[in-house]
């Protein structure tokens, strides 16, 4: 499993540096302003459109699966994707259609800040994407099949020729034409796709088009899906407040939102996305066994090593938040009042990365269990929470209250996701795991105080970037040494896993 999760993260990291890649040169070549606002918002509003459905999809169709796997054989597994796909393709023409029919509506819903020629670019951006919905539906379900059938590496693999794509389109728009760049997105998400296809094929899967809308894995896959859609609804509706405040308040506010955001969920990717995809279909399988032992044990074991990971990285953020800004996006049409922007809307998002991080994981243990109703209530939960911060925050704090309140809003519904799961499956030996935490909060406090104190020490002598380098590095160091001084409860279980890494 370890080999599985490394090789994992070495793909994302490939992955995500091209994506940063992406953003940087979007960033270098149009800066954060009123165009920017509208291309980012036109890509958002399919994903915001179709996410209700594939997050249903993605958290319902693996346990559903591999269910059908175990009790009916891999033929009516099979079976029962064409089927869902063919269901999903039929709901996606109706998003398409709707947004075809309504741009203008809709970009207001998300931007009502926008005017003049940006929302005219924003209408015109939106129609030429929402055809990308198609693509993403088949992405969504054969990601989830590819998963099960431990094929994990083909879809982190798939954003490469994504990223180079969107590479190559941001460059050939910036001296021809802007709307190369909406139709060159739509045409990288068609790459993406197709570099499954070969993949899905060596699984022996051949579609049916057979639309079977009342079969009954198909109906109890929908009756799990739609408290998830419901619970989506919840945090796209976080996503609109968020950014209809942001495009009111400054021009390019929404870009800094986006800039920031992605940083966070760089991280992210790297270390809690790798494992949740690899655990999620063995954690169903113990679901489906009743193996709640081995359960959790096993989510206990994931919660600790998030924690572990995420506390450092948000420390390590919140105290280079203006360097880390400047390093990526500072330069071309990028001014030192958007790196500003953007690098106080990081600070305040790395705030809540802990709870990004394990609410991803708490919540694939519910869908797991085939209960997807606790997720919804909790994301209604800190929905309201957010949406009454946001308002109240971002008054006073602009776009960094936007980015504070929705870190606090996650900390809040990843508490109330661990007290339902505790009180779902019973003791998760609550008291080690808070221990473990605190002492990570303490080695990781510890920790940046010598990477701020090294990167003082070297930036007048050295210069930003090997003063950053020298700080991050120092600041790991210290971090290991903290951990290994203060006694984690299970420090020799990682001491063998990384020793058994470092043998294979």
């Amino acid at each position: 499993m370890e080999k599985t999760v490394i090789a994992i993260m070495t793909v994302i990291v490939v992955t995500k540096v091209l994506g940063f890649s992406r953003d940087i040169s979007l960033s270098y070549f149009y800066g954060a302003d009123g165009l920017t606002d509208a291309y980012l918002i036109s890509t958002d509003i399919p994903t915001a459109f179709f996410s209700f459905v594939g997050m249903g999809i993605a958290a319902s169709f693996i346990p559903i699966f591999t269910k059908i796997q175990e009790t009916q054989g891999i033929g009516e597994a099979r079976k029962f994707t064409s089927n869902v796909i063919n269901m999903v393709l039929l709901v996606s023409t109706g998003i398409v259609v709707l947004i075809l029919l309504f741009p203008q509506a809709i970009v207001k819903v998300f931007a009502s800040g926008f005017e003049g020629e940006t929302l005219k670019i924003a209408i015109d951006f939106t129609r030429i994407a929402a055809l990308s919905i198609y693509f993403t539906a088949l992405i969504y379900v054969f990601n989830g099949y590819l998963e099960v059938h431990k094929r994990f590496l083909p879809t982190v693999l798939a954003g490469l020729p994504l990223n180079l794509m969107m590479l190559f389109v941001i460059y050939l728009s910036s001296f021809t034409n802007i709307y190369v760049l909406s139709i060159g997105t739509l045409v990288a998400v068609v790459i993406q796709f197709l570099f499954l296809v070969p993949w899905i094929r060596k699984t022996g899967y051949r579609h049916s088009f057979k639309l079977a809308p009342k079969e009954k894995n198909l109906k109890k896959m929908m009756y799990l899906a739609i408290p998830v859609i419901i619970g989506v609804s919840a945090d796209q509706i976080n996503v609109l407040v968020d950014r209809t405040l942001a495009s009111q308040i400054v021009e390019g506010g929404i870009s800094a939102l986006t800039y920031s955001h992605r940083i966070i969920f760089f991280i992210q990717a790297i270390f809690v996305t790798a494992v949740v995809t690899v655990m999620f279909p063995k954690i169903s399988k113990l679901a489906v066994k009743k193996n709640m032992a081995e359960l959790k044990h096993i989510v206990g074991k994931i919660i600790t090593t998030v924690a572990l990971i995420v506390i450092p990285a948000a420390v390590g953020i919140m105290i280079f938040s203006k360097q880390i800004t400047e390093l990526l996006f500072g330069r071309g049409a990028f001014e030192a009042s958007e790196v500003a922007l953007t690098s106080g809307a990081l600070f305040f998002y790395a705030v809540g990365m802990l709870g990004f991080g394990l609410r991803e994981v708490l919540v694939k243990v519910f869908y797991s269990l085939e209960d997807s109703k606790t997720p919804m209530i909790s994301a209604f939960a800190a929905m309201f929470v957010n949406v009454v911060l946001n308002i109240v925050l971002s008054r006073f704090m602009g776009i960094n209250g936007l980015a504070l309140a929705t870190s606090i809003a996650t900390l809040f519904c990843t508490g109330l996701l661990y007290l339902s799961l505790v009180k779902k499956v019973g003791s998760m030996n609550t008291k080690r795991i808070t221990l473990d935490i605190l002492k990570a909060v303490i080695a990781s406090t510890v920790m940046g105080f010598a990477a701020k104190s090294v990167y003082s020490l070297l930036v007048e002598t050295s210069g930003e970037i090997l003063a950053l380098a020298g700080g991050i590095g120092t600041g790991i160091l210290v971090y290991a040494i903290m951990l290994w001084l203060l006694q984690l409860s299970d420090i020799g279980y990682y001491k063998s896993r990384i020793l058994a890494l470092a043998k294979r």
